[in-house]
């Protein structure tokens, strides 16, 4: 197999992304989207040039593998269901909402291999070479470290009644936090505020402590004015005996100021151009998968590592009493 067939299931903000990345790599043969909303469907069936299935089960007759981009509480019947049709499975993070949820579907992946959590910070060259200079020891010894990401109050806005920052942003950090460092993290404390939502935390601190002894702090929210030019603050820095490495992940490269109206920080690293074509985080991350799948090579994202960092964001959601 040279080329691989797969279908992306639901398209909306994150489904059509990987659509429009899919299109472009030679070694994809992008079959078609399924989704249940009619409307959406018939849009990505214009826009792409696929054919639109109204279920899971159509489309996996067609396919090798599928990107799930559903919304997180939906993702856990699905994934199981392309693993039992011996499909190859992309799935956006979070890999679930718990982690007896993720426990189903590792139990229903036999082969570990089948399955990729779609951890797109893990492809970001900025946080690549983060990682090499702490695991070379070029910093030495983890004193202490701090990761923060937060966005635009208008994020919040649009699905603030179906998940919580943590779980939107802290599972980046989560992930990333562990990735860098190669350790494990443990909650010790959270606090978090309401000032927006209608009844959830806006802004959540989080205290770690790495397995190396080592304290952390993660701090998420969805606060920021959406008047503000960058709509994204996002970082990494890491304290430690020999030195310290500092990671801007905020959307901050690329200026765009209108005539009229507000200017705007636009993203370059994560998500594709307008076209699909050129670097892109994302396009990494497909491109690791695909290659991955066609091989039969090991996922280069296993559950496992899906399962750690929901365990962190499930231990914040404990610590802020919700759980």
């Amino acid at each position: 197999m040279d080329r691989l067939r797969i279908g992306v299931l639901g398209v909306g903000v994150q489904g059509n992304l990987h659509a429009q990345v899919l299109k472009t790599i030679p070694e994809a043969d992008f079959v078609g989207v399924a989704e249940a909303d009619g409307a959406r469907r018939s849009k990505a069936e214009a826009t792409f040039g696929v054919l639109g299935y109204g279920s899971l089960d159509d489309l996996l007759d067609h396919v090798d593998a599928v990107s799930i981009c559903l919304p997180d509480h939906l993702h856990e019947e699905p994934t199981l269901k392309a693993l039992a049709a011996g499909k190859r499975v992309l799935l956006e993070k979070p890999m679930s909402i718990s982690t007896a949820s993720c426990d189903r579907i590792m139990a229903g992946c036999p082969d570990p291999d089948a399955l990729m959590i779609g951890q797109i910070l893990r492809f970001d060259p900025r946080v690549i070479r983060a990682r090499e200079l702490v695991r070379a020891g070029d910093i030495g010894e983890i004193w202490h470290a701090k990761v923060w990401r937060s966005t635009s109050q208008a994020v919040g806005v649009g699905i603030w009644d179906r998940t919580s920052v943590a779980w939107f942003l802290g599972v980046h950090d989560a992930d990333l936090l562990r990735f860098v460092t190669g350790q494990e993290a443990e909650v010790v404390a959270a606090i978090g505020r309401n000032v927006l939502s209608p009844g959830t935390e806006d802004v959540v601190h989080a205290l770690l402590r790495l397995d190396g002894g080592a304290i952390a702090t993660m701090e998420n929210s969805w606060t920021l004015p959406h008047s503000r030019p960058s709509r994204a603050d996002a970082g990494l820095r890491i304290i430690g005996s020999k030195g310290a490495i500092e990671v801007t992940l905020s959307h901050t490269d690329l200026l765009m100021v209108p005539r009229e109206g507000n200017a705007v920080n636009m993203d370059t690293y994560f998500w594709p151009s307008r076209e699909g074509a050129g670097a892109s985080n994302l396009r990494t991350e497909l491109e690791a998968f695909i290659r991955a799948a066609i091989s039969k090579g090991p996922s280069p994202i296993p559950g496992s590592e899906g399962r750690a960092a929901v365990a962190l964001v499930e231990a914040v959601e404990t610590a802020l009493g919700k759980q």
